[in-house]
């Protein structure tokens, strides 16, 4: 049974958002705060929020198909066609959810912490499922959600890391609907960790780790206005820069 608590005022009403009653996904702003909650009015005055279950006790799992993540390069000369790792959002025998988000973010870091990164890009296997851009620091960095309401035991998606940046260990961590009155946060993947990356992290991978860094951003900027003015002398037989995100 879901947690239900009393709140004062219309205003929480009107402003709070949620998975489950966006039919065709979840909103933007899910991305930097997936922790939702839904909430009901009970009268002119009050406004009933219902609480996220116990994540331990959630009838989902997040599986991933790999232990590791690799660098673009070494899965080339392992013959592999590509670096992606696929994700699957699952139901216990005889459950079912209607809506989630899931996003790829640092192993073991607190979900509801303000500088909470989200790394790489999703890539849907079918029509139920779509990417959501989110915050684009560096890179097409976002998470994924439904494309509608309907029953579902299980949906799987791809994940693509940056290219050539070493993110270090990560989770895939989801929000997942049954009901508006039913739903649980903060449900993990086991980690995945890095393989095949040599080098210390170029000045863009520094930035898509900890992309909340002052001191980082401005030496980004600072970078790539230099790089601007190499291209601009070109003309006069200047070479042009480049930012990378290796080392």
């Amino acid at each position: 049974m879901a947690g239900f608590q009393f709140l004062s005022g219309l205003v929480l009403f009107s402003v709070t958002v949620s998975v489950y009653s966006f039919i065709i996904g979840a909103p933007p702003d899910t991305c930097g705060n997936p922790t939702t909650f839904h909430t009901e009015p009970l009268n002119e005055t009050h406004v009933g929020q219902y609480l996220a279950q116990n994540s331990s006790t959630a009838p989902y799992k997040v599986i991933i198909d790999t232990k590791f993540y690799e660098n673009e390069t070494y899965s080339k000369v392992l013959g592999k066609p590509h670096n992606r790792v696929r994700v699957t959002l699952r139901a216990d025998p005889g459950d079912y959810f209607r809506g989630f988000f899931i996003q790829a973010t640092r192993a073991n870091y607190a979900l509801d912490r303000g500088d909470r990164p989200a790394y790489g890009t999703f890539r849907p296997a079918d029509t139920n499922s779509q990417p959501r851009r989110c915050r684009s620091a560096v890179g097409k960095v976002g998470g994924i959600t439904h494309t509608g309401n309907n029953n579902k035991t299980e949906i799987s998606f791809d994940w693509e890391p940056p290219r050539g940046c070493n993110l270090g260990d990560i989770q895939f961590v989801a929000t997942v609907v049954r009901a508006y009155s039913e739903y649980w946060v903060d449900v993990r993947s086991d980690v995945i960790a890095p393989s095949g990356f040599v080098g210390d992290r170029g000045l863009l991978c520094q930035l898509y780790v900890n992309p909340y860094s002052k001191i980082l951003q401005r030496r980004v900027l600072s970078a790539l206005r230099n790089i601007q003015t190499m291209q601009q002398s070109r003309r006069t037989g200047g070479t042009a820069g480049t930012l990378s995100t290796q080392g």
